[in-house]
């Protein structure tokens, strides 16, 4: 059995064992629970060199910053890639662990998906270790529907896209790499 006293004053205490319901609300407004607000936190710039690693650059691009350039939600970066990049479909971002973290409207949410990307990325980088490199850069998935183009963004993160195989990948790399810094770092 536990009573839950009023800390101030001392002054009726409530039975809290499922035997009577308890009603009303406390005289004292100490006692009564405030949710705490969900604010979005923005993410930093991102910093001038980055340890995130992808296919060899296409060309040298500052990562925007949240006040002149795109959103640092990642849910937003995703849609924008959509968006602006011709025969991008969809896109998803998830931990190597297997955990979805955002994804473009467009992509269905299946809690399959990060896990079949986690596993291909570890799949991919044994078989980049296997052929003698060190370091996996891009994943390319070509199939009868399209292309999946995975990337390992940092040591945490997968990004994969969708697109149809016309889709100029350089467009696509560009856009990644312009803000693989903070896409490494989201958890949304």
């Amino acid at each position: 059995m536990q009573e839950v006293k009023a800390l101030a004053d001392g002054s009726r205490s409530l039975m809290t064992d499922g035997r009577q319901p308890l009603s009303g609300t406390p005289s004292d407004p100490s006692l009564t629970w405030t949710a705490p607000s969900r604010a979005r936190s923005v993410m930093p710039p991102a910093p001038a060199s980055s340890s995130v690693a992808l296919a060899a650059p296409v060309a040298a691009m500052a990562a925007p910053t949240p006040s002149t350039g795109p959103s640092a939600d990642p849910t937003a970066m995703l849609d924008e890639l959509v968006e602006t990049v011709e025969d991008v479909r969809a896109a998803i971002l998830a931990s190597v662990d297997g955990f979805g973290l955002a994804r473009s409207s467009s992509m269905s949410d299946e809690a399959s998906h990060p896990a079949m990307l986690a596993a291909a990325i570890g799949l991919a980088r044994q078989l980049v270790a296997m052929g003698g490199g060190e370091q996996l850069r891009q994943l390319v998935i070509d199939h009868d529907g399209g292309l999946m183009l995975v990337w390992p963004l940092g040591d945490e993160r997968v990004l994969a896209v969708l697109a149809a195989t016309t889709v100029e990948q350089r467009r696509v790399r560009s856009f990644v790499q312009a803000r693989a810094a903070w896409l490494s770092r989201a958890a949304s």
